[in-house]
């Protein structure tokens, strides 16, 4: 046996395969190349974050408020549905103005039905029907 191959049976363990200098050379470029990674990420979210910012609508002018309103929920449906339909009713039946300053007014529904029974509706005059079916006669030649 050779003179090498005794040393390292009496030591008990193999010295030449684990440097240790080449461990902590190893431990030390690992934990550099950590420090960069965290800090070359640390660059990008500030980076994405100025741009973030930079895309932002501009902020309402002094004195402007935009605060939103809570949604207003209907507390009572039904109560509200009896509140508008009576509401409709009271329009329904009874008198008043729609525009004061063109005449026009608002008559109860039944009235107005008693109104068109008596008159009829409106119809056109013998010489305009005449010519609107001649028109439209004129209109499929075409």
């Amino acid at each position: 046996m050779d003179e090498a191959s005794r040393t390292e049976d009496a030591v008990g363990y193999e010295r030449k395969d684990l440097d240790p200098r080449s461990i902590a050379l190893f431990g030390a470029g690992l934990a550099l190349v950590l420090v960069l990674t965290a800090g070359l990420i640390t660059l990008l979210y500030q980076y994405a974050a100025k741009r973030y910012l930079l895309r932002q609508p501009p902020a309402p002018p002094i004195g402007v408020t935009r605060e939103a309103t809570a949604p207003q929920l209907q507390v009572n449906g039904p109560a509200d549905l009896r509140a508008m339909r009576a509401a409709e009713d009271r329009a329904l039946n009874s008198y008043g103005w729609v525009d004061r300053n063109a005449g026009t007014v608002r008559i109860p529904i039944d009235r107005a039905i008693e109104i068109l029974a008596e008159k009829g509706l409106p119809a056109r005059e013998e010489g305009n029907r005449q010519q609107a079916t001649g028109n439209r006669k004129s209109g499929a030649k075409r």
